[in-house]
Parts: C-alpha cells; sequence; structure tokens
C-alpha cells in the first residue's frame, strides 16, 4: 500500500468492518486508516479465526486477502455468505489473478483491489460497499414493515369478518325467542367435550359453536316459530340451514374445520342424518362433538312446539342414541364430562327449562 497521507472522515456513515490479513502491519494498518475514518474494525489474520467471530448482521463489511495461511478468502466468502449473509466484501491480492477475481465477483464480491493499493481508493471501494449494505437493508425494513402492514390489515379485515359472522348469528337468535342464547349455551357444552376429547383446535372450535346455526338466517319466521308440527316442506326448509350456514361463511372464513361443523352438525353416525348423509368416520370429529352438545341443549330447551325435558331424560336420550344418531365414542367422552355439563347446565338456569 502506498504511505500517502490518510484522507479524512469517510462521508458515509461508519461501517463494522473485519479485516483478514496474514500479515499483521497491514492489519495495524488498516486498522488505524479505517477506524480514523469513523469505522468500527476488528482484525485477525486467517479464515478459522474470522469464522470464530463471525455472526449474523454483526459485520457490515469483511475486507480480506485472498492468500491466507489454510483457507483462502474465497473459502472465507463462501463462510461469511452462510453465516453472515447480506455481509459485503472486498477482496485483496498480491497478484493480479485474473482467474480469482473473476471467480470472486461471480460469487458476489463487490471488489477486487491489488495490492499496493492506494488509500484512497480503499475509502471509495469501502464507501460504496457499505452504501450497498445499507440499501439492502432499508429494502429489507421497508419490505417487513410492508409485511407488517399487511399482517395488520389481514387481522382487522379477520376481526370485522368475525364480527359480521357474530352479527348474523345473533340476528338468527332475533328472529326465533325459542333459539336465544341457544348458540352460548352449546358452545360451552361441547368446547368442554372438546377439552376431554383432544386433537381439536379450541379457539377455531368456539368459533365453529358460536356459528353453527348461521343458516337459519334462511329459514322464515313463520317456520322456525310455528307452534304445530312442521310439514314435509317446511322441515326441508329447516335441514337446509347447514348447507346454508356454510354457504354464507365460506367467502368470510377459511377455516375448513369451522365450515365442516356448520356443514355437518346434524350428519349422524349411522348417515341417516342430513345435508350430505355421511356416516361414521367420515364425519369430522368436531362436528361429532358439537352434535351432541347441541341435542343436549335442544332437548333441555322449550320450543315452540313443546316444552324442555329435564336434563336427566336428555341424558338418558343421547347414551339411548349412541351408535346411531352419535358416535359411541363422543357419547363417553358426554358420559365422563357429564359433572362439568350438569354445572354449566344449573349456570344457565337448570330446572326451569330455557327457551333456546
Amino acid at each position: 500500500m502506498s504511505s500517502i497521507e490518510i484522507p479524512g472522515r469517510s462521508e458515509a456513515r461508519g461501517g463494522r468492518i473485519l479485516v483478514v490479513d496474514d500479515e499483521v502491519s497491514i492489519c495495524r494498518s488498516l486498522h488505524r486508516f479505517l477506524t480514523r475514518i469513523g469505522h468500527q474494525v476488528e482484525t485477525v489474520q486467517d479464515v478459522d479465526d474470522a469464522v470464530e467471530v463471525l455472526a449474523p448482521g454483526h459485520f457490515d463489511l469483511v475486507v480480506t486477502d485472498l492468500r491466507l495461511p489454510g483457507r483462502s478468502g474465497l473459502e472465507l466468502l463462501s463462510e461469511v455468505q452462510a453465516r453472515s449473509p447480506g455481509t459485503r466484501m472486498i477482496l485483496m491480492s498480491a497478484n493480479a489473478d485474473i482467474a480469482s477475481a473473476a471467480v470472486a465477483i461471480d460469487r458476489g464480491v463487490d471488489h477486487f483491489l491489488i495490492k499496493p493499493f492506494d488509500l484512497d481508493e480503499l475509502r471509495v471501494r469501502v464507501d460504496q460497499s457499505l452504501a450497498r449494505r445499507r440499501a439492502e437493508q432499508d429494502a429489507l425494513r421497508e419490505w417487513e414493515l410492508l409485511q407488517a402492514q399487511l399482517r395488520q390489515r389481514e387481522t382487522e379485515s379477520k376481526i370485522w369478518i368475525l364480527r359480521a359472522a357474530h352479527a348474523l348469528a345473533a340476528a338468527v337468535e332475533a328472529k326465533d325467542p325459542y333459539t336465544a342464547g341457544h348458540a352460548t349455551r352449546v358452545t360451552a357444552y361441547a368446547m368442554s367435550m372438546a377439552e376431554q376429547v383432544g386433537g381439536i383446535d379450541l379457539l377455531r372450535f368456539r368459533l365453529a359453536g358460536d356459528l353453527h346455526d348461521v343458516g337459519k338466517i334462511g329459514v322464515p319466521d313463520t317456520v322456525l316459530n310455528k307452534p304445530g308440527r312442521l310439514t314435509d316442506e317446511e322441515m326441508a326448509l329447516v335441514q337446509k340451514h347447514p348447507e346454508v350456514g356454510a354457504r354464507i361463511l365460506e367467502p368470510l372464513i377459511d377455516d375448513p374445520m369451522a365450515l365442516g361443523v356448520v356443514r355437518w352438525h346434524h350428519e349422524r353416525w349411522d348417515g341417516r342424518g342430513y345435508p350430505d348423509g355421511l356416516a361414521g368416520d367420515r364425519i369430522p370429529l368436531a362436528a361429532r362433538v358439537l352434535a351432541v352438545a347441541d341435542t343436549l341443549d335442544a332437548m333441555t330447551s322449550h320450543r315452540a312446539y313443546r316444552r324442555g325435558l329435564p336434563l336427566a331424560d336428555a341424558v338418558e336420550e343421547i347414551r339411548r342414541c349412541a351408535g346411531t344418531q352419535f358416535d359411541p365414542a363422543v357419547v363417553a367422552v358426554f358420559e365422563r364430562t357429564l359433572p362439568v355439563l350438569e354445572a354449566q347446565y344449573q349456570r344457565f338456569g337448570g330446572g326451569t327449562p330455557k327457551t333456546g
């Protein structure tokens, strides 16, 4: 290197630089020069020592000799790219090795300097490499900020969508005084059972329970509130509500489990349910669990056409329907969960059958 007067402070902001050279005098000279112009500098003599101090984001730039004891500067390049992605590199060499220079540039080295080089030229090359490093970091920060904004907007959109879906569910209960509080009670019973079953995402399952009857928004009030027995045509309208509910929610909720519960909570273990006649394990587990909870509340609640049953009678009916209407394994879980369900039933006003 020439012994010209050391230039003034670099115009660019200081960077963190690792110098790698087996000549101690060169390390000292570059350390003194680069520190003088505003950079933080560490020096080592070989690739192994460089690897020990490399860490993601620790250095902005590595200035290394091509020929080092042991592994070469090109091998250090591979280590830098693996251990500290984004760190820039300048390669020095005492020989005008065109082949090595071409390989180095092809692999991502910013500059190839031939010793002895002018310190002013080094300052310019260092500034250029650090400017590239900062540009990449700024671009990464912009990208991360954009991603965070997109995630925030997505979260806000989901919140509004869920509010809209819950508003629909509330509208269903407002249509029929006999369904008031039904979704809340069914969800509570179903959640208690799901905790015992295991393998069900409880957060998503709660959403499914809250929305399971949203399709009843499409059933006329005269049918929902009819005091007498439904005709076959009216029953067909009611039996469309799981399919209608799933169709309403599909554009709003990207959740196959929740949509499956909404669509299939009236399927039966023996295949005689609706809307698709699924049987056995073809019915999703979450839907099988909610079906029991839904039936428990339906039987213990007043309807326009009948009084609610006592809890003991409803429990006995669910036991009787194991293997036909309900999955026997889910009924077994229902049996184990009975103490919790009974306590919930009492909190919901048990003893005086509810509307719902």
